[in-house]
């Protein structure tokens, strides 16, 4: 069942966020000791929700806030899915209060030259989505721009014969990229945005269903590839 509602879920949502759902969801059954997810009533729901808050991460440290939510997040709507399809007859999620993450940890990307590779270096070059975020880890960790202003670069901002990016956050700037980073973003526009565009669009980066990548789709790229490789 949860591969089925993860099919639906591509027909709205980028490969990032349903990987982070699958993450979740998997989780999720860990911790019913493998019943089917439609068994599973507010109360376990409740307990599982109280059990992020102390449940330590793949580095170690408790789960943020954020991810909480974002666990949180990825359970709801798989029982809205569920309740939508006839699966079960209320949501069992109805009941769950989440709390605001407060938002106290810069969002800029600070590692070290071993930690960048590392993160570099952990993306699949095999998929049209790792080539771009690759090329969109790279833009954040040699600009430092925020994710909203990395989602509104155009292909007119980018000139590869100079080395030049336009950006656009509480300022313009203008960024003289390294050749490392040119050769990803001329990779991402040889081979991996043409087979995400599917009409026109001036935005540089594009998302599964060839329309601009938002900030918000650029933070949870972010977050799932920093969690996978542990930083």
């Amino acid at each position: 069942m949860i591969e089925e509602h993860l099919e639906s879920l591509r027909a709205s949502y980028s490969e990032t966020t349903v990987s982070i759902a699958a993450g979740w969801l998997t989780k999720l059954a860990e911790f019913g000791a493998d019943r089917e997810l439609t068994e599973l009533g507010p109360r376990e729901l409740n307990n599982w929700h109280r059990q992020l808050a102390w449940m330590p991460g793949p580095s170690g440290q408790l789960y943020s806030q954020n991810t909480v939510n974002q666990a949180v997040g990825a359970t709801r709507r798989f029982y809205r899915w569920a309740l939508a399809e006839g699966h079960i007859s209320s949501d069992p999620t109805a009941g769950i209060v989440t709390r605001a993450a407060k938002n106290t940890v810069s969002s800029k990307l600070d590692f070290t030259p071993a930690q960048t590779r590392r993160l570099l270096g952990s993306l699949d070059l095999e998929r049209p989505t790792g080539i771009r975020d690759r090329a969109v880890l790279g833009v954040l960790l040699e600009t430092q721009i925020s994710r909203p202003a990395c989602s509104r670069i155009d292909l007119a901002h980018l000139q590869l014969d100079t080395g030049a990016l336009l950006t656009h956050g509480r300022s313009q700037q203008i960024h003289s990229l390294s050749e490392g980073l040119l050769a990803d973003l001329q990779r991402y526009l040889q081979e991996a945005r043409p087979l995400l565009v599917t009409s026109p669009c001036e935005a540089l980066l594009l998302n599964v269903n060839g329309g601009r990548l938002s900030g918000a789709s650029i933070q949870q790229l972010v977050h799932y590839h920093r969690t996978s490789c542990g930083l």
